[in-house]
């Protein structure tokens, strides 16, 4: 009987310490939850604000990169404009001097035609004979005519 008291009463301690444990878990449970609570609060504020931020910066760059964007289209309408604008002063520009070139060309091949006609004329004149003879009696390298010879 003795023996049924110390383990009734060892057993009601052992309930007993068993439910203060429990009790202690509880608290302790509930005190890290509103901990973790508080803490994914503060979690959820933080990576709020970051998202904010993030949104924010994303915004901002958009806004930058149409920027660049419709600048870049001014900028290239205006170069390729311009760059076409050069390239039909640049065609005309060589169209110009190869007409001047042609002209000159035609002209100066017309004044050679004309001079070379009258060269070749005069040319088509001269006797060999006759002109040895005439520069004979120009020179004065006697009255008499070299005899022709044949090599």
């Amino acid at each position: 009987m003795l023996l049924r008291f110390v383990d009734d009463n060892f057993c009601m301690m052992a309930r007993k310490a068993l439910t203060e444990r429990q009790k202690d878990l509880e608290m302790k449970t509930q005190q890290l939850e509103v901990k973790l609570s508080n803490k994914t609060e503060e979690e959820i504020k933080k990576a709020r604000r970051k998202s904010t931020q993030a949104g924010d910066d994303l915004m901002r760059c958009v806004d930058l990169y149409n920027q660049a964007q419709s600048k870049w289209f001014e900028e290239m309408v205006t170069t390729t404009l311009e760059l076409e604008r050069l390239e039909v002063e640049r065609v005309e520009m060589i169209r110009q001097h190869l007409c001047q070139y042609t002209q000159l060309r035609h002209e100066t091949d017309m004044f050679n035609q004309s001079t070379v006609e009258l060269v070749d004329q005069l040319l088509r004149k001269v006797d060999p004979a006759k002109d040895r003879e005439l520069w004979v009696k120009e020179h004065k390298t006697g009255d008499i005519r070299p005899v022709d010879m044949e090599i």
